[in-house]
């Protein structure tokens, strides 16, 4: 009888903990803001792994000054990047987070940072902080792991993206 209570309690302690760890491992889902404030980075499932892609750009599109990088007025496409091939897809709407695995507590790691600032691709992790509302992402170089940099991403709030400085892939296209 003693047996079969505390095998019902483990029973109901394993069920809930791997519903918490389930739950968790999602966290970091949803839009954040990075520290440049110029951008809306979507944090989202891609099958079992978790990657990142560029939902909004402020002011998308090529300033005057800029004219050697892009035809002003246009929207910035991913110009530094080392594959001459694929500098002419946009910025906008690039998956540049890929293939991040959960391993638990907040922490996801062993994926690859593309930077379209130096078109350049790092090795990273990020953790999730605050209850999902910060996130913490490091890129590092892949050979030498403890030489990179750390940004502090918060969730998106507060951000009207119906103005129309912010170009949106979510937003219809009038």
């Amino acid at each position: 009888m003693n047996l079969r209570i505390v095998l019902s309690v483990w029973a109901v302690a394993l069920l809930v903990s791997t519903t918490l760890l389930a739950q968790d491992a999602n966290v970091a889902l949803g839009k954040y803001l990075p520290p440049e404030k110029d951008s809306v980075i979507e944090i989202f499932k891609c099958g079992d792994k978790y990657c990142g892609k560029t939902v909004c750009i402020k002011d998308n599109a090529y300033p005057e000054k800029e004219k050697d990088k892009g035809i002003p007025g246009t929207p910035y496409l991913d110009h530094n990047n080392e594959d001459p091939k694929l500098r002419t897809r946009p910025n906008l709407g690039m998956v540049f987070i890929t293939g991040f695995d959960y391993v638990g507590e907040g922490v996801y790691k062993n994926g690859r940072i593309y930077n379209p600032r130096d078109g350049k691709t790092y090795c990273g992790k990020f953790t999730a902080l605050d209850g999902g509302n910060r996130l913490d992402l490091k890129g590092t170089l892949c050979s030498i792991t403890f030489i990179g940099k750390t940004n502090s991403w918060v969730k998106l709030a507060g951000v009207n993206l119906d103005d129309p400085k912010w170009d949106c892939t979510f937003k219809s296209k009038k």
